[in-house]
């Protein structure tokens, strides 16, 4: 049985923007337990995304993927999660170590993810630093290593948690010559004596000769498949040559809390949204929200003339003013986006006049611009077909704003088209102020929701 099946297989940019893109297009392919596989093409062939799209982090346009018999389009989030703790391994071109922590606690990284005891997690680290050369850096941090070192810890912290599959996306790209062999050799080993199956991606025709299969790709598609009748083999760098005293295990349990309390005050870093909101901006929670709320008004007010009242506000100190105290050009650049998105609210209502405001060529722009309107990016043909009916239905008045809410809403499943309830309800009052001509409320403008604060990606 493959381990990786895949069938009729589409991944879609910008799924029904304007600058729509097809990475991959009607990929087919098998892949069994313990090859060792190559995705080969230039820059921009669909390689690597295909590799993403196996490994969890694409999502298909249109068909499927399956690994070990489970389609990854039916996980939920935590079993996705689980899926990349547990069953893959991932090897970068760009290594993706934390600067700041030491090559022993890179490592550890994924065993703390899965909850593994702090004395057991340290024991397989050490395991794997001894096997590929990289044990006496343990507590050094990757900036004190040379890239191939570097690309060796990224190896052992890929391999900490065992898992059946190693994905290896471009992993000798920054390396030099002799690191890049040594690396290579590293992988191919893991594939000959681990029985891990690989899959390489690379776009250096003298590596093809490595591996069992080589899937050959370009614009987005599998034009060909080589099959090699005998693999070249790579003698890899000495490994398993240091040894250690009992005494430079650094396993005491007074030193496993002190490294959790180290890693909880990280973590607390990454969840401090409101400390880093009053450190960036100098402003609170509270302030900015009386900020959203005075520039609301001050549209609602008299909207047509509100720029430079609008202006002179943005650029006013908090304490004096009441504003943000942005930087004057910073503040025209948003009375202009305000300006800008105001006139194509009004061109795109005049459109609707024209006797072909219901053609299909209308559906689309009006479509494309409320995707890009409020950064919404969707993966499916089905999701794309409910938001063109619900455009469809309002432009031809069988249904109001909160029926394009609905439709917009529930999922997919259910014939809508999956969107975030927020950004759909927004979305359906955006499209009423085009159907029916009427200027924007602050309230329904998305370059007024968040004012001072950065636009987010909303996905379905």
């Amino acid at each position: 049985m493959s381990v990786i099946d895949i069938k009729n297989l589409s991944v879609t940019y910008f799924l029904g923007k304007s600058n729509e893109v097809k990475a991959l297009a009607d990929v087919n392919l098998q892949i069994e337990p313990g090859e060792f596989i190559i995705f080969f093409g230039s820059s921009g062939c669909g390689k690597s995304t295909l590799l993403y799209t196996i490994a969890g982090l694409e999502r298909p346009t249109t068909g499927t993927v399956q690994v070990a018999g489970i389609d990854l389009a039916h996980m939920k989030n935590k079993e996705l999660e689980h899926y990349r703790q547990s069953t893959i391994g991932m090897v970068f071109q760009a290594f993706h170590l934390i600067p700041s922590l030491s090559v022993v606690k890179n490592i550890m990284l994924p065993r703390m993810a899965i909850g593994a005891d702090p004395k057991e997690r340290r024991v397989e680290a050490e395991r794997l630093m001894k096997y590929f050369g990289v044990y006496e850096q343990r507590n050094k941090l990757p900036t004190e290593l040379s890239g191939g070192q570097q690309q060796r810890v990224a190896i052992c912290r890929a391999l900490v948690n065992n898992p059946d599959i190693i994905f290896a996306d471009e992993p000798v790209g920054n390396l030099d010559s002799k690191s890049a062999h040594d690396v290579l050799g590293l992988i191919q080993e893991l594939n000959v004596k681990g029985k891990k199956t690989v899959i390489l991606v690379t776009h250096d025709p003298s590596h093809l000769d490595i591996a069992d299969r080589v899937f050959f790709m370009k614009d987005g598609r599998v034009l060909d498949v080589k099959v090699n009748a005998q693999t070249r083999k790579i003698t890899p760098l000495s490994t398993g040559t240091t040894q250690t005293t009992p005494g430079a295990l650094l396993s005491s349990s007074a030193e496993d809390k002190k490294e959790d309390s180290e890693f909880a005050r990280a973590l607390l870093e990454y969840k401090a949204k409101e400390v880093a909101l009053e450190a960036l901006t100098g402003l609170n929670s509270d302030e900015i929200t009386h900020i959203e709320r005075y520039v609301r008004d001050i549209l609602l007010r008299h909207p047509r003339a509100a720029t430079k009242e609008l202006e002179q506000y943005l650029v006013a100190d908090f304490e004096h003013g009441g504003g943000p105290e942005l930087n004057r050009k910073v503040a025209r650049r948003l009375v202009e986006k305000i300006r800008t998105t105001t006139e194509e609210i009004r061109r795109l209502s005049a459109s609707l006049t024209h006797t072909e405001s219901r053609s299909t060529a209308t559906i689309r722009r009006l479509r494309m611009y409320l995707l890009e309107t409020f950064n919404v990016t969707v993966h499916s043909t089905d999701a794309l077909s409910a938001i063109d009916e619900a455009i469809s239905d309002r432009m031809n008045g069988s249904t109001d704003r909160k029926g394009v809410q609905a439709k917009l809403d529930i999922s997919i499943a259910e014939g809508g088209a999956g969107i975030n309830r927020r950004i759909a309800k927004k979305m359906a009052k955006h499209l009423d102020l085009i159907v029916r001509g009427r200027y924007p409320s602050p309230i329904e403008h998305p370059s007024l929701e968040k004012p001072i604060s950065k636009k987010h990606s909303h996905h379905s």
